[in-house]
């Protein structure tokens, strides 16, 4: 049925159809026949170009170019894209003898002769710049990808001339970049691969860069076949058996990043012939390891450094959940462990060197914030509540009736018999009226039996405390415990 412009617009906004929808439909259907003229001029364009330098070259120099492609990239084009990629390589990456690329080459010579349309993309090609990037977030309009090496975000038409609308997160390309509209281009040849491809090639990139003191668009320009090659290049990493599928799907490494191999290997070697508690002490350490990667967008281990393990270990793990067992904290070192270990068997390099120590010096600590929570009484008994709890101290005459509050972020400085000394890093925006007190103030407050086995010195909660009938605190409410090594990142 066709809508009249004077109608009411059945999209429901009660405005006619001209101002409304068909409005929008028009400036759809006029950026759809821009798309289509800037696809048909590049098209265009390519033709000239390879024409003219395919006009260039003698027989001997064609069959030496093709050489230097094969070599330069490693023989790891696939056949069915090595055709449209040996003509990329010909136009936007090999210097001939004249130290021009193709498409300098072309634009000094034939640039004059194009209409002004034409030479304006022309002369916008001889300055475009290869990036590695890989995509980080999805509209259906739009899909932004982030340059892996200097950060910077690029927001591509989701089109499928221009992206396959199979492309998933962390996925991504080499490619020259080409702006039309405010929104990004490929232009020419790309292959999209995995996050483990692009993690090779960064390597590739900045290997280059300490080796040659060349810039990253330097290296881009000068070695993009060498880094293309290292991209496309199939090692251990990357060869998966159907059998594999099962198990990646299993432990959550479906996206495929650079270390599953390696924790899929491990995973089979210490599961192989084994049944019930150790199958699913590493299943589900590894599943807790890889989802806390997944949320912190690490694709690569070797990416970690010693401030971000650190960080990953004491604040984001324990932020995944609610609650935690001791069981749960203790197979996650375990597994670390065991781990660091099989690495070391294997004559792998550990990420950071220093992991293994830390896992054991601070192991205590790891165990008894998930203890020390646990220990809290209405943690115990969480159907009884914090309210409950309260009230049993009101009616046990420990606290006093609308007694001063004090909210926020406590770490404990000491240990007593039964008490410990606390002192208020970070205030709650969320305290009371009667919320007295000021950053760094200090606390003493008593602790019930099974909450001074694990009130360690170092460890970090955030809750609330109120003041009792003798000259100490009680605890009201525990919502978070952190091992000492989250001071830096709660604060």
């Amino acid at each position: 049925m066709v809508t009249n412009r004077n109608q009411v617009c059945p999209c429901g906004s009660g405005k006619k159809y001209k101002k409304c929808c068909l409005v929008r439909e028009r400036v759809v259907h006029i950026n759809k026949v821009q798309v289509a003229r800037f696809y048909e001029r590049k098209h265009l364009l390519t033709s000239m170009m390879l024409d003219f330098v395919w006009g260039k070259l003698s027989q001997r120099d064609f069959e030496s170019l093709k050489s230097d492609f094969e070599i330069r990239t490693g023989l790891h084009v696939s056949e069915n894209m090595h055709t449209m990629m040996f003509q990329f390589y010909a136009v936007f990456m090999h210097r001939y003898k004249n130290n021009l690329r193709g498409i300098d080459w072309f634009f000094k010579e034939a640039g004059i002769r194009l209409d002004s349309d034409l030479r304006a993309y022309a002369k916008t090609w001889t300055n475009l710049k290869f990036r590695l990037i890989h995509a980080v977030d999805f509209t259906e309009e739009i899909i932004h990808f982030e340059d892996m090496i200097t950060k910077e975000t690029y927001s591509f038409a989701n089109i499928k001339e221009n992206v396959p609308d199979t492309i998933r997160r962390h996925e991504g390309t080499i490619g020259l970049l080409e702006k039309n509209n405010q929104q990004y281009y490929f232009n020419g040849v790309r292959v999209f691969v995995q996050p483990n491809g692009l993690q090779r090639a960064k390597r590739k990139i900045e290997s280059l860069m300490r080796e040659t003191g060349l810039s990253y668009e330097e290296v881009m320009m000068e070695y993009i076949p060498e880094v293309l090659a290292e991209m496309l290049s199939e090692d251990n990493q990357t060869r998966y058996s159907e059998e594999d599928v099962p198990l990646l799907m299993e432990l959550g490494l479906e996206h495929l990043p650079v270390y599953a191999m390696d924790f899929l290997a491990f995973y089979k070697e210490k599961t192989t012939g084994k049944k019930g508690n150790t199958v699913r002490k590493y299943r589900e350490s590894l599943q807790d390891f890889n989802e806390l990667l997944k949320r912190n967008g690490v694709i690569d281990l070797s990416n970690i450094d010693e401030k971000m393990w650190k960080r990953l270990l004491t604040k984001e793990y324990y932020d995944m959940f609610k609650t935690m067992t001791k069981t749960q904290i203790t197979d996650l070192i375990s597994t670390l462990k065991a781990y660091l270990q099989w690495k070391n068997r294997k004559g792998k390099a550990t990420d950071w060197p220093g992991l293994a120590d830390f896992l054991k010096e601070e192991e205590r600590q790891l165990i008894h914030a998930v203890q020390f929570q646990n220990s809290f009484f209405p943690n115990r008994h969480g159907y009884l509540g914090t309210q409950t709890h309260e009230m049993l101290k009101l009616l046990r005459g420990e606290i006093v009736k609308d007694g001063e509050v004090i909210e926020g972020v406590f770490e404990i400085l000491k240990r007593n018999k039964q008490s410990f000394r606390v002192v208020r890093l970070k205030s709650s925006p969320t305290s009371n009226k009667n919320t007295k007190g000021s950053k760094n103030d200090e606390y003493t407050i008593s602790g019930s039996d099974i909450e001074m086995e694990y009130a360690e010195e170092g460890l970090i909660f955030s809750g609330g405390i109120t003041k009792g009938r003798i000259n100490m605190w009680e605890l009201l409410r525990i919502d978070e415990v952190f091992p000492r090594g989250a001071k830096p990142y709660v604060k």
